[in-house]
């Protein structure tokens, strides 16, 4: 079991495996902020449908291991039927539980646009949708291609049947950053700790 899980995740570690937050924690914290990763990804994407390169070229190849290693936790939580809220509505409200109401609600607004209520309420829904889209595979090789196609003249659009698709693949990866970002804000927290916490 542990050697079939190494190969299928090939870019988190044993432990990020077995507890998905330790890798969410630090990355979240430590590696780039959610909006400035947003840009980036966003001019990675561009730059693989014109013919045109935006943002920083040296970072294309960095910016599609961190999306692999997102894709690769969020595989993780799909897989397990794990499920993250940022929704806050206890039975009998708190001055604390009222703060993180309103914490909650200042993070959605500020940095949770392309997620629906649903999904920020349930973040499993939108992993069930994002890999009906595509299977891990099937991602691993999109955003291969974004990352080769960045560095190219032609552009990615050129080789897909349909170029209408980015729009579709550019708003589900829009909504990978934005998931991996709302668990770490709701969850990472209480389970850094413990390297085998599965929070259901």
């Amino acid at each position: 079991m542990r050697k079939r899980n190494t190969l299928r995740y090939n870019e988190l570690t044993d432990k990020q495996i077995l507890n998905p937050h330790l890798f969410i924690s630090d990355f979240c914290k430590h590696e780039i902020d959610i909006e400035e990763f947003r840009t980036t990804v966003r001019l990675l994407i561009k730059s693989a449908c014109t013919k045109k390169q935006y943002g920083v070229t040296d970072d294309y190849f960095h910016n599609y291991r961190c999306l692999l290693r997102l894709l690769e936790a969020g595989h993780i939580f799909f897989c397990r039927g794990t499920s993250f809220s940022l929704n806050c509505e206890p039975s009998i409200p708190s001055d604390s539980s009222l703060d993180l109401n309103r914490y909650y609600r200042t993070l959605i607004s500020m940095h949770f646009k392309s997620l629906s209520e649903e999904e920020i309420k349930n973040t499993h829904s939108f992993f069930k949708d994002f890999f009906n889209f595509m299977t891990l595979n099937e991602w691993r090789l999109t955003f291969s291609r974004i990352v080769e196609y960045a560095y190219r003249k032609p552009t990615i659009d050129e080789v897909i049947e349909d170029g209408s698709t980015m729009v579709v693949i550019k708003e589900y990866i829009e909504k990978l950053i934005e998931v991996i970002y709302l668990i770490d804000s709701s969850q990472t927290v209480f389970c850094i700790n413990d390297t085998s916490t599965i929070v259901n």
